[in-house]
């Protein structure tokens, strides 16, 4: 019993030494813990995993992280083979590799051979030391600490991050992308070998310059990799005869501004994988760059392009400048975060709501002629004026006027409201400063938010925000977006402004075979500083900008004439040839016949008809009224109402309902109409109809006089189409009367004044002003 009791006491105590020894290495670790948190390269990746843009660390160093997924079969043989075969087998530290590294160092009296595993060397590279015992026995520690922490392929993975190339480059997949121009997971065989062989000496071997001898080393280890099977021998024959060309190359800078912003919006973001597409991001830069060369012979020197893919709503090329080098005029601007002036862009959107709304349908007569919205006298573009014009006309000849008239039925403050839930945040901080001259571009918005906003017409009227990186679409899959537009109003709406009959076309766009089918509309903001083309078809949108940061004006620069043709350029290098891929009619679009004088419902005197598309129950059904019965004497001089008709000898004739600012343009520009004879002058009663409008002075406006007692002020007004004569009136005292197209003025002399006028049926106007003399 005794001798049992003896044999199994060195036993017990050498279990009690394990234990206590497992115990101590656990308070160790937690007195002691490893730190593996390394701060790495932040990258902004595209669509594809590449790198496009990345940033040094803190300590100035490349150093990317390389995902498992990037760990080749290939590199992973080829480390493990040449640094730790036994990798997979070993706790951490490998008892034969250090009695074998002992043995050979005391054979030679000198260290010939380590037994570093890639585990130690992943320790000494998270916490370097000079090399002395002492410091490899803290070296094993960490080395096991690693292993209980982290399984292989993390430790792999560490190493891979960690090793040395020389200069300021750390890790595997900084080396590949700054010397070789590739991502780890495209290294050939030759390649990965040639850079598994730099670490050993990363100062005596340095790419591009000791490329020489780095192949020499190279097909050394190659011959080594045959030798034991590690690859096959086609393979291997492959890799030696490669040539090794690398160099190093400038760090990944493309999509500057993107990047940036990324940057700021994931401070803490490594890896930001975006949806840009390589393919296109260089199509389009390259488009873009060579465009505007020529354009800065005309002093336009900067421009945007913003590409989306309208199924997946991702942002799959960002240009934030043509050229982000150019310090001289701005390029380090972000043209497409910035807020500029839109122009006429907002028209499509205040067109939609309209046929939403049932304001009108496509064939609806506006009148393009001079109005005044107490005050606010717009102009067109071109300082014409058109007269009747159909709300599809308007909308492609981008008038003025008509839109804002449409506006004004709306009302800003929903306007406002709908551009809040299309996404436009650059308006909402002055929302209430919001006026009519916002359809004219007299607001702020960004190309993001105008090209986020066509996406919408290119999917049936429904929003969907744009997405920016791959975190956004994970978390949006699924999302309905909300609907701005109806898919019939965006049917309409995209009929109209794919129709290429129109002064903002391309020359000889419409005769280029291959041309996709798009929809666009320009806009040139006032003082002519901003050009805006924004188009999309079924499958992208596409938003140029083009202008100086400067904020510079150019005669030269429109919407039409310097945006378009890029915008054009820009669709048929990357969708070239789909021309087939485009709407159709929904359900839910009718199409019916109307006037073509008013583009309401034909009456009985109504022969011009034209085919119309419309939204059953909610575009207006009135009939049309574009001519009336007039009753005139025998002679055609005079006109009667039923309260003065006479029970014989007269005639009854149908002529032009004319509205009276229409007739008060017919007038301006002496345009001939057929007018009502002036009415039955023995008549007493007050006819019903709109009184005059008087269009010189605005209600409750104050008028500044320099010149007191000589300066004076203008008396015009717009009346019916029967109306001859008008009679004016200043603080209820009789002043003058005049035909309804003369002019005629006064001079005021009191701070407040009522100004009347009264036409020849008895209807009469009144408005009040203020006078401020200086």
């Amino acid at each position: 019993m005794n001798m049992i009791k003896e044999r199994k006491r060195p036993l017990k105590r050498i279990a009690i030494a394990i234990l206590g020894l497992v115990l101590l290495f656990f308070l160790m670790d937690f007195l002691f813990p490893v730190n593996t948190n390394i701060e790495y390269s932040p990258v902004i990746e595209a669509r594809d995993g590449s790198v496009l843009h990345s940033y040094l660390t803190h300590d100035q160093q490349w150093r990317m992280n390389t995902r498992l997924d990037e760990i080749t079969p290939e590199l992973r043989k080829a480390i493990i083979y040449k640094e730790d075969k036994h990798f997979y087998h070993h706790p951490g530290i490998d008892p034969l590799a250090i009695a074998r590294a002992i043995g050979r160092n005391l054979f030679h009296k000198k260290r010939t051979s380590g037994a570093s595993t890639i585990t130690m060397q992943v320790a000494r590279m998270l916490e370097p030391k000079s090399r002395t015992y002492v410091n490899k026995v803290i070296e094993m520690f960490r080395a096991l600490q690693l292993e209980v922490h982290h399984n292989k392929d993390q430790i792999l993975q560490l190493y891979l991050n960690l090793v040395p190339y020389g200069s300021n480059i750390q890790g595997v997949k900084a080396a590949s992308i700054l010397y070789l121009d590739k991502s780890p997971g495209q290294l050939s065989l030759a390649e990965l070998t040639a850079l598994s062989i730099i670490p050993n000496r990363p100062n005596s071997l340095v790419i591009g310059r000791d490329n020489h001898y780095i192949v020499k080393e190279r097909n050394k280890w190659l011959y080594r990799f045959q030798k034991d099977k590690i690859f096959s021998p086609d393979i291997i024959d492959d890799a030696l005869a490669e040539p090794l060309t690398a160099y190093r190359h400038f760090a990944p800078s493309d999509v500057p501004q993107f990047a940036n912003r990324l940057r700021k919006h994931y401070p803490q973001g490594v890896e930001i994988r975006t949806a840009i597409d390589k393919t296109v991001q260089a199509k389009a830069q390259d488009i873009a760059s060579n465009y505007m060369a020529a354009l800065r012979l005309h002093h336009i020197n900067n421009a945007a392009v913003l590409i989306v893919d309208n199924k997946t709503h991702e942002v799959c090329t960002y240009i934030g400048s043509a050229d982000f080098k150019d310090k001289l005029n701005h390029g380090q601007v972000d043209g497409i975060s910035a807020v500029r002036s839109p122009g006429s862009t907002l028209k499509p959107l205040l067109y939609g709501l309209s046929f939403d709304k049932g304001y009108i349908t496509p064939r609806t007569i506006i009148a393009d002629v001079p109005v005044n919205f107490n005050g606010y006298m717009p102009e067109n573009y071109d300082m014409a004026f058109r007269g009747n014009v159909t709300a599809e006309e308007a909308l492609r000849l981008s008038l003025n006027i008509p839109a804002v008239k449409l506006l004004d039925h709306m009302g800003t403050e929903t306007f406002v409201h709908i551009l809040g839930d299309a996404g436009f945040r650059s308006i909402a901080p002055k929302k209430r400063k919001a006026g009519l001259s916002m359809i004219l571009g007299g607001c702020g918005v960004k190309l993001e938010e105008l090209v986020e906003l066509y996406s919408s017409f290119a999917n049936n009227g429904n929003h969907y925000p744009l997405i920016w990186t791959k975190d956004d679409s994970l978390a949006r899959t699924g999302s309905k977006g909300n609907t701005i537009l109806s898919t019939q109003a965006s049917y309409m709406l995209t009929s109209i402004l794919a129709e290429l009959h129109r002064p903002d076309l391309p020359n000889l766009a419409d005769q280029a075979s291959g041309v996709p089918n798009i929809a666009w509309k320009t806009g040139t903001s006032y003082g002519r500083k901003d050009a805006w083309s924004i188009g999309y078809n079924k499958r992208y949108t596409i938003g140029v900008w083009i202008g100086n940061f400067s904020g510079q004006g150019v005669s030269d620069l429109s919407g039409a004439a310097t945006a378009t043709p890029l915008l054009f350029e820009l669709f048929s290098a990357i969708d070239r040839g789909s021309r087939n891929e485009w709407i159709t009619a929904p359900d839910g679009v009718g199409f019916r016949l109307v006037c073509a004088k008013s583009g309401k419902l034909p009456n009985d005197y109504c022969e011009d008809q034209v085919m119309d598309s419309y939204i059953p129950g909610v575009s207006a059904n009135e009939r049309c009224e574009h001519l009336k019965k007039v009753w005139l004497s025998a002679d055609g001089k005079c006109s009667y109402c039923t309260s003065c008709l006479p029970a014989s000898g007269y005639i009854t004739r149908m002529v032009p309902n004319i509205p009276a600012d229409l007739a008060a343009y017919y007038n301006m520009n002496h345009t001939d109409y057929e007018k009502v004879p002036a009415h039955n002058p023995a008549c007493t009663r007050i006819l019903d109809g709109l009184p005059p409008v008087i269009n010189s002075l605005t209600n409750g406006m104050t008028y500044l006089i320099m010149d007191k007692g000589k300066q004076q002020l203008q008396l015009s007004c717009t009346t019916e189409n029967d109306v001859h004569t008008v009679y004016w009136y200043v603080n209820n005292k009789y002043y003058a009367n005049t035909k309804v197209n003369d002019k005629t003025f006064f001079i005021p002399t009191t701070p407040k004044l009522k100004i009347s006028c009264t036409d020849d049926k008895g209807r009469n106007a009144n408005i009040e002003i203020n006078i401020k003399f200086l």
